[in-house]
This record gives structure tokens, sequence and C-alpha cells, in this order.
């Protein structure tokens, strides 16, 4: 049986607007088991993004408990945070985030350098292997201005695993790519998931939603649907993107 890697409980965000309070989450209840691929989707607004980042610790919220194995985020300092995210957790955004003037082998390496887990010659040694396993080791002396979007999302992908986290966040990590590159960073991901790494990513994409093992759907900071499905086959795609949009139909999306 898998074991829960992030647990919320009664978890809620609000937000003071002109004296208003603006409900974003609402006594969210979930758990996130280990090895799982789960997506959350909701239309814009519902709050999706905000529980990504309240469950990883780089939100605070309004009430409730964020647990990741048997640590209480919410009884955290924000150094012992920090500390969580850097061993345990990576990253991926839509927007990549690479350090404009350093190369995409130094942006991999540097969170490795900085968590100290390894030695810098295992870090630089583990960099190129994943660099090598993006395809992206022929690129490595480059700038991220100097490739593709495509590949700078394959960078940042790398750079999230540099450190074996045992569970990557991903938020729109397709949303600015093009079809190929898309199907490239969705591979990627799918490959990550099927040797062991946990993912949570948020997502509009129908072709990323369908990687899922898991659909979790978000209305006015609820969750008002949760759909499991079979690891994901390249052979299932176009079944699983019609049984994926008629679920979603049935939840007004």
């Amino acid at each position: 049986m898998a074991n829960i890697l992030i647990k919320a409980k009664d978890l809620c965000k609000s937000y003071a607007n002109e004296g208003l309070q603006n409900h974003v989450l609402n006594n969210i209840d979930l758990e996130i088991m280990e090895n799982d691929f789960t997506v959350i989707m909701g239309s814009s607004g519902s709050g999706k993004s905000t529980l990504l980042y309240c469950l990883s610790g780089m939100d605070t919220f309004s009430s409730g408990e964020v647990y990741f194995k048997d640590e209480s985020l919410h009884n955290m300092k924000t150094d012992g945070l920090a500390m969580l995210r850097r061993k345990h957790i990576g990253f991926v955004f839509q927007q990549m985030h690479l350090v404009s003037n350093l190369s995409l082998f130094e942006n991999i390496v540097v969170p490795g350098y900085l968590l100290k887990k390894y030695k810098p010659k295992e870090v630089n040694k583990r960099a190129k292997e994943l660099l090598k396993s993006v395809g992206l080791l022929e690129a490595q002396k480059r700038l991220p201005t100097q490739v593709s979007g495509g590949e700078q999302q394959r960078a940042s992908i790398a750079r999230a695993l540099i450190n074996e986290p045992s569970l990557i966040f991903a938020d729109e990590p397709t949303g600015a790519l093009n079809s190929r590159a898309r199907e490239d960073v969705l591979d990627l991901l799918t490959k990550v998931n099927e040797k062991g790494q946990s993912i949570l990513m948020v997502t509009h994409d129908i072709k990323a939603a369908i990687r899922a093992s898991r659909i979790m759907y978000i209305e006015d900071g609820k969750v008002v649907g949760d759909m499991s499905m079979k690891p994901y086959t390249e052979e299932e795609k176009k079944s699983r993107e019609t049984q994926v949009l008629s679920w979603l139909s049935s939840k007004g999306w």
C-alpha cells in the first residue's frame, strides 16, 4: 500500500480586499500518495495554483494543517520550510526561472551545491547524467537565451531533479510551449514518475492531464471531483482523452 506523502486537513486561504474576505481555499481535505502522478484542474480563479503553493510551503494559509510525510508545515518557520523544500521537493513552473547569466549546466548544479547532500564533484556528475537524460548534454554550456523554450523547460526539470526530491510540483509546465515541446516535456515527466518520483501538477491542458494517475477538480476553492486512472500508456492516449473530457464536462469544465 502506498504511503501518504502530503496531507491537508481543513485547509483554508483567504485574502482581505477592501475590508471583505476573499475565500480562495475552503476547508480542503486531501491526501497525495507516494508514486502518484496527480493533476489539479479547474477554471481560472478556482484556487488550484494557490493550493499548490500552500501544499509546498511556498505560500502561507489562513487556517488548517499541512503535513509532508510526518512533518507539519503549518508549525515550521521560514528557514525550516526552505530546507524541507531544498531536500525533498523540486519545482517546475510555466516560466522557467533559469538564471540568465548562467549556463544550463550551472543552473542545474547550483541547488545541489546549496544542499550539500553530495560533494561538488558528485553533483557535477549527476548534472551531466540529467542533462543527458533530457537530451541537453551537448547544450550544457549554452545560456538559457541560446536554447528554445522547450529546451529551457527540460533544463528546469533536470534542475528540479538534482537533489533527488520525493515530489515534483509543476505549475502549468507546458503552458508556454508549442505542441512538440509540450509532448517532450510530458514524456519526460511521465518517465520521472515511472521511476518512482511523485508529481503534483496544475494544468489547463487536456494533453497534460491525461498523463495523470489521478485528477482532482477544484471549484471555488473546494475539491469537487477526484478521478483515478491506470498508469498512462501511449496506446490508450485517445481513449484517455475522451474519458477525461467526459469527466471534466460532468464537472462543468
